[in-house]
């Protein structure tokens, strides 16, 4: 073999690069197109996936955090009633940013003790709660059953 079919000089090199037919020249660029256009649409894929993932996560955390949120408050709801004088009936109660509806509810319990008699002041306090999630309503309760001397 001779040196110029292995290694073409700066000239032939140059018509080895560019003086191809163009049909073959053709083929080459849309292969790579192709591969463009296909790890393009890899990628796309993988950052949609990635994008739903963590728009999940977000809306894991923030269910979560207005679940702790809500049972916070009902505990604090009820420790606020056992210290109040209590009057049977519905309250409507406001805490927050008001995204979260807080309802109590006191009913005067008729119960007896061992021996028989009534058992004054004894009170069932319901507190319920209710809140918009992911498009879907949620509620919580938390209920105590308490005696007033």
């Amino acid at each position: 073999m001779s040196p110029q079919s292995t290694f073409c000089g700066a000239l032939p090199r140059f018509r080895c690069r560019f003086g191809m037919p163009r049909q073959v020249r053709g083929r080459g660029s849309g292969f790579v197109l192709w591969e463009m256009l296909l790890g393009l649409a890899i990628f796309c894929v993988g950052a949609i996936a990635l994008t739903t993932a963590l728009q999940q996560a977000v809306d894991t955390v923030i269910l979560i955090h207005d679940e702790s949120e809500v049972r916070q408050d009902l505990e604090s709801i009820l420790a606020e009633a056992s210290v109040n004088k209590l009057q049977p009936g519905k309250t409507a109660i406001f805490m927050g940013d008001h995204r979260i509806q807080y309802q109590r509810e006191v009913v005067f319990l008729p119960e007896r003790n061992s021996r028989g008699q009534p058992v004054a002041n004894l009170w069932q306090i319901t507190v319920r709660a209710s809140w918009l999630a992911r498009n879907r309503v949620r509620t919580s309760e938390a209920q105590e059953v308490l005696f007033q001397p």
